[in-house]
C-alpha cells in the first residue's frame, strides 16, 4: 500500500514548474544588433567584371574598424576594389543592449556594370523578405517563408537559423532547437535565441530523458554561458544524478542572478529548489536548511520547499520500507509528515500506518494513531480510512471487541465508497477483500 504516484509527480513537478521561471528572452536585433555599414565607400581601383565579394570587416565599439579579410569571392579581379570600398565605408558597431560591443560584419558587394551592396549575408531576395518578416514580427508567416524556402534549398544554414528564431518567438523551443541543431556555425544574432530554445528543451526533457536533457543543456552553455544555462545545465545534472555537478552549476548562476536587483523572485524561486533538492541528495542539511529558509523568505504564500523536502524523505521512506527497514521508514516518513506541507504529510502519515500493518506483528494502535493524524488532515482520503479501519479491526480482534470490528466495518465502508466515487478500482478491490474477510 506504499503509495508512490504523488511523489513521483511531485518530483517531476519540480523540474517542469522550474521552465516557466527561466529569465525572459532576449529580443531579434534588441538584446543583440549586429554591426552595419553607415555609408558606403568609394573606390578608383577598377574590377574585372561581374562578380561577388564577401569581406570580413572587424567593428569596434568606437565605430573604428579593420578590414580583416575576404571571405569569398567568385572574381578575385574584383576584389581589390572591394577591399578599398571596405576602407573607405563608414560602420555603426554592434550592441548588446545599449552597449556597443566589438564585432563582425560581413560586407558582400556585388559588381557589374556598378557596384551594389547586399546587407550582411543576405543577397538572397527571398531570405531577404524572411528577415522583413522576423523583424515585423510576424512569426507564423517568417516560419512558413522559411519553411518553403527550404524545401527549395535544403541545408540553408541562413534559412533555417531564421526558421529557428521563428519558431523560438513562436515559443515552439523544440522546432527552435531542431533547427538550429542543423546549422553548422549559429550567427551572433541568433546564438541568444538558439542557446534558450536548447535550455527550454533540456528542462522540459529533465525528468523524461534526462541523458537528452543534459546534451542539450551543453549545447546551451557551449553557445552561451549564461545563468539561463547554467540553471538548465544544474537541472539535467540534477536528472542525471550527477548532484555536485548540479549544485556547483546551480551555485553559480545563483551567484550572479542573486548579484541583480532585476533577477524576478520566481527565478530565485526556481534555483533555491533545485538547489535544495540537490543538497537533500547529498545529506547537507545545513545547506538544505538554508535554502527551506529562504524559500520561505521569498515566497511566504508557497509551500516549494516543503513539498520537496517532504518528497525526498517519502522516497526515502518507501526505499526503506521495501528494503523492511520499518524503523528507518518510519523515522523518514515523519521527517516528510514535519516538512510542513499538509497534502504531504496525509500521505506520509498514511504511509507509516501501512508500514506498520505491513510488519510481522503489527502494532495495530499505532497503525491507527498515524491514520487518525492522516484524516485530520482530509477526513475523506480512502487510504487513510482504509488504514484506520485495518487498525480498528486488529485491536477489537486483539482484545476480542466486537463493537471496535463493526466501527472497523464502517470505517472501511466508508472507505470502499470514496474509492469509487474517486474511480480507485485497485484500492477499492482491496477493502472489499478485507472486508469480507471481517465477514462484512
Amino acid at each position: 500500500m506504499i503509495r508512490l504516484r504523488l511523489v513521483a509527480a511531485t518530483l517531476a513537478f519540480a523540474a517542469l514548474a522550474a521552465f516557466g521561471t527561466l529569465p525572459a528572452r532576449a529580443q531579434y536585433a534588441g538584446e543583440f544588433s549586429p554591426a552595419k555599414l553607415v555609408k558606403q565607400g568609394t573606390t578608383t581601383t577598377p574590377w574585372a567584371g561581374p562578380g561577388l565579394v564577401v569581406l570580413q570587416v572587424e567593428v569596434f565599439p568606437n565605430g573604428s574598424f579593420h578590414v580583416v579579410k575576404v571571405i569569398r569571392t567568385t572574381n578575385k579581379g574584383d576584389v581589390a576594389a572591394a577591399l578599398e570600398i571596405a576602407k573607405t565605408s563608414t560602420y555603426s558597431p554592434a550592441h548588446r543592449g545599449n552597449k556597443p560591443i566589438q564585432a563582425f560584419y560581413d560586407y558582400t558587394l556585388k559588381f557589374g556594370k556598378s557596384v551594389v551592396r547586399s546587407g550582411g549575408q543576405i543577397a538572397d531576395t527571398a531570405l531577404a523578405h524572411i528577415d522583413l518578416l522576423i523583424h515585423a514580427g510576424n512569426y507564423t508567416d517568417a516560419k512558413q517563408a522559411a519553411g518553403s524556402y527550404l524545401r527549395a534549398h535544403p541545408g540553408n544554414g541562413l534559412a533555417l537559423q531564421y526558421l529557428g528564431i521563428s519558431n523560438f518567438f513562436l515559443s515552439d523551443y523544440a522546432a527552435a532547437a531542431n533547427a538550429f541543431d542543423k546549422v553548422a556555425t549559429i550567427a551572433a544574432p541568433f546564438r541568444d535565441a538558439a542557446a534558450q530554445s536548447y535550455a527550454a528543451v533540456s528542462v522540459q526533457q529533465a525528468v523524461i530523458d534526462p541523458k537528452e536533457s543534459l546534451i542539450y543543456a551543453e549545447k546551451a552553455y557551449v553557445i552561451d554561458p549564461s545563468p539561463d544555462s547554467l540553471y538548465a545545465l544544474g537541472v539535467a545534472q540534477f536528472g542525471m544524478k550527477q548532484y555536485a555537478q548540479s549544485i556547483a552549476s546551480l551555485q553559480k548562476a545563483r551567484g550572479t542572478l542573486w548579484a541583480k536587483k532585476s533577477t524576478p523572485t520566481a527565478t530565485k524561486v526556481a534555483i533555491d529548489s533545485h538547489l535544495l533538492q540537490a543538497y537533500l541528495q547529498t545529506g547537507d542539511t545545513t545547506n538544505s536548511n538554508a535554502m527551506l529558509a529562504e524559500l520561505k523568505t521569498l515566497d511566504p504564500k508557497g509551500n516549494a520547499g516543503a513539498q520537496f523536502v517532504a518528497a525526498y524523505y517519502l522516497k526515502q521512506g518507501v526505499a526503506d520500507a521495501k528494503a523492511a527497514k520499518t524503523v528507518d521508514a518510519l523515522a523518514a516518513l515523519d521527517k516528510a509528515a514535519a516538512a510542513g506541507d499538509p497534502k504531504m504529510a496525509e500521505i506520509a502519515y498514511t504511509q507509516a500506518a501501512f508500514v506498520i500493518i505491513q510488519t510481522k506483528s503489527p502494532d495495530y494502535s499505532r497503525a491507527k494513531s498515524y491514520a487518525k493524524k492522516a484524516l485530520a488532515i482530509d477526513p475523506n482520503d480512502p487510504e487513510a480510512l482504509f488504514a484506520s479501519g485495518i487498525g480498528q479491526a486488529g485491536i477489537g480482534e486483539v482484545y476480542h471487541r466486537g463493537d471496535l470490528i463493526d466501527k472497523a466495518k464502517a470505517t472501511l465502508k466508508k472507505a470502499l465508497a470514496l474509492a469509487k466515487t474517486e474511480k480507485n478500482a485497485p484500492l477499492a478491490l482491496q477493502i472489499q477483500k478485507f472486508l469480507k474477510q471481517l465477514g462484512g
